[in-house]
């Protein structure tokens, strides 16, 4: 995946949730093309947290409506990004690192997540949630 623009076959069918995606999506682009300072990247790692903390809970909230049954995979990976997200900025604080080389690790980290987990287990309750559709439809 070389761009990272947002596409509808990304759309877990929720708006909520699909404009959090958006917002990450716009994040990691408007990173990739930032002149990294420490400034940006305090902005940065702060949207980061109150994307996790928001996006998190509708996500999960959503999981739990639908009984979906890989709920507590999918929360242990909430939970990792959280770590990783607290560890970058422990680190950033304490100055270990320039914030041209944070921001790195930083875009490419949220590459990854927008393939491994938006992408591929974000689409798996999103199936999910299509297949009950289509099991009430069949009902009818």
């Amino acid at each position: 995946m070389t761009s990272f623009n947002w596409k509808p076959e990304y759309s877990v069918g929720n708006d909520a949730i699909d404009n959090d995606h958006k917002g990450l999506f716009a994040l990691v682009s408007e990173l990739g093309e930032a002149d990294i300072s420490g400034g940006f990247l305090d902005d940065i790692l702060q949207r980061l947290e109150d994307y996790a903390e928001g996006h998190f809970a509708r996500e999960e909230a959503l999981m739990r409506k639908i009984g979906y049954p890989e709920y507590d995979a999918h929360v242990h990976e909430h939970s990792a990004f959280v770590e990783w997200l607290e560890t970058v900025q422990k680190t950033y604080r304490r100055a270990a690192e320039s914030p041209f080389l944070i921001g790195d690790v930083v875009n490419d980290f949220l590459k990854e997540w927008l393939v491994e987990h938006i992408l591929e287990e974000d689409m798996k309750y999103r199936d999910f949630i299509n297949s009950k559709k289509a099991g009430r439809r069949d009902q009818i």
